[in-house]
């Protein structure tokens, strides 16, 4: 009943409603094939499936199989995304070729990484790719930061924005000395002189 009432909302701009589900609310009620049925019947243009369930969060693995029962039972015009365990474009291959998904939803991954993309489309390509070198990941965070603080002012923005920017450079050697620092970090000038002390091995 959302969907139908969301897609007769939302016709006359030329809107589409789409849905993003789990598999199901525990692992004896996995019902992700029946949902997406159900929303697919009432009008939603696209499907996002995360392959586990409410109880499971984000643990253990997902369920692959049921992605490929969503994609089997929801019409082929409308296309189903997979969702879950997808940090790196072997993942995304994997998820591709494991449930025959239309596309990717990718979402923590992408958190310090925006690359993933790019990675997974040189992947999709069959062509090598650079992952960033660290002085890009510095000054993607910087740029990162910055926007927020023009947005928020100085105050409010830096103490939004550290969280974010210390993704960029999770797994570092010394990242967590300069993350322990970034959080304390008040001002975008000692925000910077923070992160830019990180140097490459």
């Amino acid at each position: 009943d959302i969907v139908a009432a969301m897609k007769e909302a939302l016709d006359p701009y030329g809107i589409p409603v789409t849905v993003k589900i789990r598999a199901g609310a525990d692992t004896a009620h996995m019902n992700a094939p029946q949902v997406a049925k159900i929303c697919a019947d009432a009008g939603a243009a696209a499907i996002t499936v995360h392959a586990r369930t409410r109880e499971e969060l984000y643990n253990p693995g997902i369920h692959p199989e049921i992605i490929r029962e969503v994609r089997s039972v929801v019409p082929e015009n409308i296309p189903v995304f997979g969702n879950g365990d997808i940090s790196c474009a072997g993942d995304a291959l994997k998820m591709l070729r494991d449930t025959g998904c239309d596309g990717l939803a990718i979402g923590r991954a992408a958190l310090g990484n925006p690359w993933i993309f790019a990675e997974i489309k040189s992947a999709l390509r069959g062509e090598e790719f650079t992952p960033p070198a660290l002085s890009e990941r510095i000054e993607t965070a910087v740029d990162l930061v910055r926007s927020i603080v023009s947005e928020k002012g100085e105050f409010t923005g830096i103490r939004e924005a550290r969280g974010r920017a210390a993704h960029f450079i999770k797994g570092l050697p010394g990242a967590a000395a300069v993350r322990d620092r970034l959080n304390h970090a008040e001002t975008m000038r000692e925000f910077e002189e923070i992160i830019r002390t990180l140097k490459e091995e």
